[in-house]
C-alpha cells in the first residue's frame, strides 16, 4: 500500500506538469486570439501570424495532454491489485477482529476505508477515459487549425483578385447609386402623373360619359338626317308642284282682282286684317297708387331704423339675468311698435291720402309684418355694431332702392339689380303690395320669406344677447364697446 501511494504521488506530479502545460498552450492561444485586431491593416499577414500563434499554442497543449493521458495509464495499471489488497485487509480485518473482537471502531474504519478505495478506483477510470477524450479533441482543433491555415494561405495568394472585385464593386454600387436617384425621380414623376390622373378620373368618366351620349346622337342625327333627306326629296317635290300652284292661282287671282271691283268693306278689312281684344287684370288708380308699394317699404325701413336709433337697445337696470331676458326686456317693446307703426302706416294714408287698396285687411297685416322683420334685422345689426351697423343699414337700403325693381321693371335694368334682385327684402315687400293694393298674384311667397327672416335675426338677436352677457358677467369688452372706445361709433 506504501508503494502504491508513493506511486500516486509520483503520477500525480506528472498530470500537474502537463495541466501545467496545457494551461501555458492556452494562455498563448488566448493571446493569439486577443492580438488580433478588430480591423486590421492588412488582414491577411494579421490572421497568417495569429493562426501560427494559435497552432504553436495548441501543439503545447497536445504535449501536455499526452503526459498526462501517459500518467493516467500508469496510474490505471497501478491500481489494477487494488482487488488483492482488499482481500488482505478482509484478512487482516479478521485476524484483527480475533485479537480485538470488541474493537468496533477499528473495523468501522477499515469498512470505510474499502468504501473509499472502491470510489478513487471509479474516479481514477472517469479521469483516464476524460483525458483520452480530452487529448482526441485537441489533435482534432490541431487538424482543424492546419486545414485553417491554409485556407488562409490561399485567401493570402487572391488577395489581388479581392482588392480587384472590391473596386468593382465600389464602382457598381456608384452606378447603382445613379440609377437610385434615376429610379427615385422616375417614380415621383410617375407618382405625380398618376395623382393628376386620379383627380381628373371624374373628369375622364364623365367626358366618356358625354363622348357616349355624343356617340350615340350623332348615330340618332345621322338617321334623322337620313330620314330627312328622304322628306326633303319629297318636299322638293311637292315645292315644285306648290309652285306651279302657287303660279296658276296668282294668275287667275290677279284675272280675279282685275274684275272686283272696291268697296268701303274691302278697304277696312285690307287696313285692319286683326282685331285685338284687351282684358285688364286690375286697375290702378293713379301714379300715387303704383309708387305706394315701393314708398312704404322705404318708410317702413327708414321708421325702425330711427327707432333702433333713438331707444337704448343694450342698455339695462338692476342684476344681469340673462341674455334671454335681456333680449326679451328690449324686444318687449321693439315688436310692438314696429307692429304699431306698419298698421298707423295704412290708416294715416287712408285718412289723409285717400288710399285706398283692393284689399285692405291684408295690407295692414302685411304692413305690421314688414314692420317686425325690419326691425329684427335693425335689432341684431344694432347690438352687434351700434351705431355702425345703423350705417351698414343704411347703405342696404340704397341698394335696395335699386335692386327692388320698385320703380323700373327688373326686366329693363342692369344685370347687377338682375343678380341681386331675389335676395333683398324690399323685392317681397313691394310685390305683396302691389297685390294688395291693385290685386292680382298671391303674396304667400313674400308672407313666407319675411316670417322666416324674422325667425332667423331673432335667433341670432338671442344668440348675440347671451355671448354679450356671458362677457359682461366675465368682465370682458363687448365689441360695442371697443368701438365706441375707438370712437369709430
Amino acid at each position: 500500500m506504501n508503494s502504491g501511494a508513493d506511486t500516486l504521488g509520483s503520477k500525480a506530479g506528472e498530470m500537474s506538469s502537463g495541466a501545467s502545460q496545457m494551461q501555458a498552450g492556452a494562455n498563448e492561444m488566448e493571446e493569439g486570439i486577443s492580438s488580433m485586431p478588430e480591423v486590421p491593416s492588412d488582414p491577411i499577414n494579421a490572421v497568417s501570424a495569429a493562426v501560427d500563434q494559435l497552432c504553436a499554442g495548441s501543439q503545447k497543449v497536445n504535449a501536455g495532454t499526452t503526459s498526462v493521458a501517459s500518467a493516467l495509464s500508469t496510474l490505471e495499471s497501478g491500481t489494477k491489485d487494488f482487488s488483492k489488497v482488499a482481500a488482505g485487509v478482509k484478512a487482516l480485518n479478521a485476524g484483527f477482529e480475533t485479537l480485538t473482537a470488541n474493537d468496533e471502531t477499528l473495523t468501522s474504519g477499515a469498512a470505510s476505508l474499502k468504501a473509499a478505495g472502491s470510489s478513487v478506483t471509479g474516479g481514477i477510470n472517469q479521469l483516464t477515459n476524460g483525458g483520452k477524450t480530452l487529448a482526441d479533441g485537441v489533435n482534432t482543433l490541431s487538424a482543424g487549425l492546419k486545414t485553417y491555415t491554409s485556407g488562409v494561405s490561399t485567401l493570402a495568394e487572391n488577395n489581388s483578385a479581392l482588392t480587384g472585385g472590391t473596386s468593382q464593386l465600389a464602382e457598381g454600387a456608384k452606378t447603382l447609386a445613379s440609377g437610385a436617384e434615376q429610379l427615385a425621380s422616375g417614380t415621383k414623376t410617375l407618382h405625380d402623373g398618376t395623382s393628376k390622373l386620379v383627380s381628373n378620373n371624374n373628369k375622364l368618366n364623365r367626358g366618356a360619359e358625354q363622348l357616349s351620349d355624343g356617340a350615340g346622337q350623332i348615330q340618332d342625327g345621322s338617321s334623322q338626317l337620313y330620314d330627312g333627306s328622304k322628306e326633303l326629296g319629297d318636299g322638293m317635290t311637292k315645292l315644285e308642284d306648290g309652285s306651279d300652284t302657287l303660279a296658276t292661282s296668282l294668275g287667275d287671282g290677279a284675272a280675279q282682282v282685275k274684275e272686283t271691283k272696291a268697296s268701303d268693306d274691302t278697304i277696312s278689312m285690307f287696313a285692319t286684317p286683326i282685331t285685338d281684344e284687351e282684358t285688364k287684370i286690375t286697375t290702378v288708380e293713379n301714379n300715387g297708387h303704383a309708387m305706394a308699394p315701393y314708398m312704404m317699404s322705404v318708410g317702413l325701413w327708414v321708421g325702425c331704423l330711427a327707432f333702433c336709433l333713438m331707444y337704448p337697445l343694450t342698455e339695462y337696470k338692476g342684476k344681469l339675468k340673462s341674455g334671454f331676458a335681456w333680449w326679451a326686456s328690449k324686444a318687449s317693446v321693439l315688436y310692438p311698435v314696429a307692429i304699431l307703426q306698419g298698421v298707423l302706416l295704412i290708416l294715416l294714408l287712408r285718412v289723409f291720402d285717400g288710399f285706398t287698396p283692393v284689399e285692405m285687411t291684408k295690407t295692414i297685416l302685411f304692413a305690421a309684418l314688414t314692420g317686425a322683420c325690419f326691425t329684427s334685422i335693425m335689432y341684431f345689426f344694432n347690438i352687434t355694431f351700434g351705431k355702425v351697423g345703423s350705417f351698414l343699414m343704411l347703405i342696404f337700403m340704397v341698394v335696395q332702392l335699386a335692386g327692388s325693381a320698385g320703380t323700373y321693371p327688373v326686366e329693363i335694368s342692369p344685370d347687377f339689380v338682375a343678380k341681386i334682385h331675389y335676395y333683398l327684402p324690399f323685392t317681397y315687400t313691394v310685390n305683396a303690395f302691389r297685390s294688395t293694393i291693385c290685386g292680382g298674384e298671391s303674396i304667400h311667397q313674400s308672407v313666407v320669406v319675411l316670417i322666416g327672416l324674422t325667425i332667423i335675426f331673432s335667433i341670432l338677436t338671442i344668440l348675440q344677447f347671451n355671448h354679450m352677457a356671458r362677457r359682461k358677467k366675465q368682465g370682458k369688452m363687448l365689441l360695442l364697446d371697443w368701438l365706441e372706445e375707438k370712437g369709430v361709433a
